[in-house]
């Protein structure tokens, strides 16, 4: 991608919270077909000592997109919150990159939701994420 900006369409994703929006910013684009897909550009901030993108910010950015899209699943307004996260590095992403989300609910129930989310820099996952969310409310 080269560093110099987001795809077309993306704009800063709203209400981030404190923590994400000093680690971010995260920016949203809506799918035709209702889907929504958050995106990062990696910065020099986010690197690891040896270069590549701090696994911890792509384990929050997993976080966040998974809490996002079980937030839009559900058909309620209960507060919700992580209690599991399995993340999965399958290749590192780098200053510069462009890394896109795209998550999947599987259940949103009465107490637990289930979903699971990729990240990909242009088209080659870097990460594979699970996670369960308890309601908290």
């Amino acid at each position: 991608m080269g560093g110099e900006a987001p795809p077309p369409g993306f704009s800063e994703a709203p209400d981030q919270g404190p923590f994400m929006e000093n680690a971010g910013p995260l920016l949203m684009r809506e799918e035709e077909d209702g889907e929504t897909i958050y995106g990062l550009l990696a910065e020099e901030r986010h690197a690891n000592r040896g270069g590549a993108v701090m696994g911890g910010m792509l384990a929050t950015f997993a976080d966040y997109a998974l809490g996002r899209a079980i937030e839009a699943d559900a058909d309620d307004s209960h507060t919700r919150a992580t209690v599991s996260l399995t993340v999965d590095y399958l290749a590192p992403a780098n200053p510069g990159d462009w890394i896109e989300s795209r998550a999947n609910v599987d259940r949103v129930g009465s107490a637990l939701a289930f979903a699971d989310c990729s990240l990909t820099v242009e088209g080659r996952e870097v990460v594979r994420a699970r996670a369960v969310f308890a309601r908290v409310d």
